[in-house]
């Protein structure tokens, strides 16, 4: 998380452990933020008895924990609870209220597969590389997945190799996901890699499908990006 939050709370003396993100929360803003802002990686039993300690004993707000014990006894939904607890904490406006109410609409309409794509693709626009890599992984492990819903894996599987400068296995991603989309993005990351990465060979149908005049365009972007970059240090 970053940028600042404003805390009315004192600061807790246990604050409340993110597993998924190695940080502590201390107080009622930055756990409005959290779910809100991180909604995909919240676990299907986030509302619980280590929520209800931090809301009861750390917050001081145990008429708060009562409420949401009693709610989610008789109704066991995450995403209603997650807005009830939102509405009490008062973080959050009712515009900002109304999109979040409006994504968790989205988000229950998903499909499993579908969750877990959001969820990959969620790691990957935080830069967590790894863990997209293994949600990426987990879908290609499963059967039966609409051929280019799985191209689109491979795809943003490739892009995550790349961050992680593993560009031999996303050359390999980026195949797979061109062989069912066949587009015109998917084949400039290709031409891109072999481009910047000694010993790559441009696959042969792919180049095929890309005119010569396109390629020398895109060779002109790549040679300017690399003039730029050798003032640019680290950026390199």
């Amino acid at each position: 998380m970053s940028g600042l939050i404003y805390c009315r709370e004192p600061e807790v003396t246990e604050p409340y452990y993110v597993r998924e993100l190695g940080l502590y929360l201390y107080s009622a803003e930055e756990l409005s933020y959290y779910i809100v802002n991180y909604v995909l990686l919240l676990p299907r039993d986030f509302i619980g008895e280590r929520l209800y300690r931090f809301l009861g004993t750390q917050l001081r707000r145990p008429e708060l924990e009562g409420k949401l014990r009693k709610w989610m006894s008789q109704t066991p939904d995450l995403y209603q609870g997650l807005l009830m607890l939102l509405q009490d904490l008062h973080y959050y406006g009712d515009e900002e209220l109304n999109a979040f109410r409006q994504r968790l609409e989205e988000l229950r309409r998903s499909g499993p597969m579908e969750l877990l794509k959001k969820k990959g693709d969620f790691f990957l626009d935080v830069r967590q590389y790894g863990n997209a890599l293994r949600t990426y992984d987990q879908i290609l492990g499963e059967r039966g997945n609409d051929a280019d819903f799985l191209a689109r894996i491979w795809h943003n599987r490739g892009v995550a190799c790349v961050q992680m400068m593993q560009m031999e296995e996303a050359m390999d991603c980026f195949l797979r996901a061109w062989q069912t989309l066949k587009s015109e993005s998917i084949a400039r990351e290709i031409f891109t890699l072999y481009c910047i990465e000694p010993g790559m060979t441009m696959p042969g149908d792919v180049a095929e499908s890309v005119s010569g005049e396109l390629q020398y365009r895109w060779k002109e972007e790549i040679d300017a990006f690399e003039k730029n970059a050798a003032y640019m240090g680290k950026a390199r």
